[in-house]
């Protein structure tokens, strides 16, 4: 078999940069400045790119250069390989303390808290110029953020992920906690289940969700909670509770944060419910894009620190 690397030898790469532009710009003398070269340069150049595919590559058509049959077959395989060169070249320039980057990161609010300060705060000490636009996602093909590029990394509920289309790593578990403020009637020194099912509730029904863990182990038992409002962000909610006899039910982490400096109290949940499992999934075609692998790694040791700190 004859080696790829000889092959390679025998050719100047700069040829295929050559005959990209002149599949753009379809002239010899326009080709030439956008290269930097003479025209006398580019028809040379031309004509060893006519030798080296062994075709005429270009005819000349009124002040136009048309690209015969054999170009246009060309075409698309030397693009996409200067596109993988370019690649390469980004993922050696990458440096986090000197980059200039924008990410985008899709994430529910209720996990946010548990991740954005943190990660803003290292950002800042290791990656100044980076910087994060956060999106809260909406529906439930959340998938298709990435595939369409409108996210560069979605951190959510791991039920949804389709498979084979994405990568997954999961993160970490939230259990499921009742929110109550200090001196609401329903809870006394322990919250019990006929104190919880005694109460009018806010629920936190994230649209991710096909229904909520707590609803789902009540439900298994033939009980029902009382929902007088029905919210698929958190914001307003800790306020209605710090203000009422109303009680919700939220993730852990959220709800321990929510909770800081105000009159709201967290309290176990009188039932087994199932753990809340988050997971961050990013496209295939970033899986070896140094930045986001860059990104994915910092979010990665953020919650292994949080992890050894519990």
């Amino acid at each position: 078999m004859r080696s790829k690397k000889n092959l390679l030898q025998k050719i100047d790469l700069n040829l295929l940069v050559a005959f990209d532009v002149l599949m753009t710009e379809r002239s010899v003398t326009q080709a030439g400045r956008v290269l930097g070269i003479t025209q006398a340069a580019m028809s040379n150049t031309l004509k060893r790119l006519r030798q080296t595919f062994g075709d005429p590559l270009f005819t000349k058509h009124g002040h136009s250069m048309v690209p015969t049959a054999q170009a246009i077959k060309l075409s698309e395989p030397i693009v996409s390989a200067l596109n993988h060169a370019q690649l390469i070249l980004k993922r050696e320039q990458f440096i986090p303390a000197s980059a200039d980057r924008l990410f985008r990161v899709a994430i529910s609010d209720c996990i946010s808290s548990s991740l954005v300060p943190s990660l803003l705060s290292r950002l800042r000490a290791i990656a100044p110029n980076i910087r994060l636009e956060m999106v809260e996602p909406e529906g439930t093909k959340h998938e298709k953020l990435l595939e369409r590029g409108e996210a560069d990394l979605l951190i959510s509920w791991f039920q949804w992920v389709a498979p084979g289309k994405l990568y997954l790593h999961r993160l970490f578990e939230m259990q499921c906690v009742c929110l109550a403020r200090s001196g609401n009637p329903h809870v006394g020194e322990k919250l019990t289940l006929e104190g919880f099912l005694a109460a009018d509730h806010i629920q936190f029904f994230p649209p991710q969700l096909k229904t909520t863990p707590v609803d789902e182990a009540l439900l298994q038992q033939g009980r029902f909670r009382k929902v007088v409002c029905s919210f698929s962000n958190s914001s307003i909610i800790p306020h209605l509770i710090a203000n009422s006899d109303l009680l919700t039910v939220l993730p852990d982490r959220h709800a321990h944060y929510l909770a800081q400096g105000t009159n709201l109290q967290v309290h176990s949940l009188p039932l087994d419910v199932m753990p809340l499992r988050i997971a961050m999934a990013w496209h295939a075609r970033s899986e070896d894009s140094p930045p986001e692998r860059w990104l994915r790694s910092v979010i990665l040791d953020l919650f292994a620190d949080t992890q050894s700190e519990r």
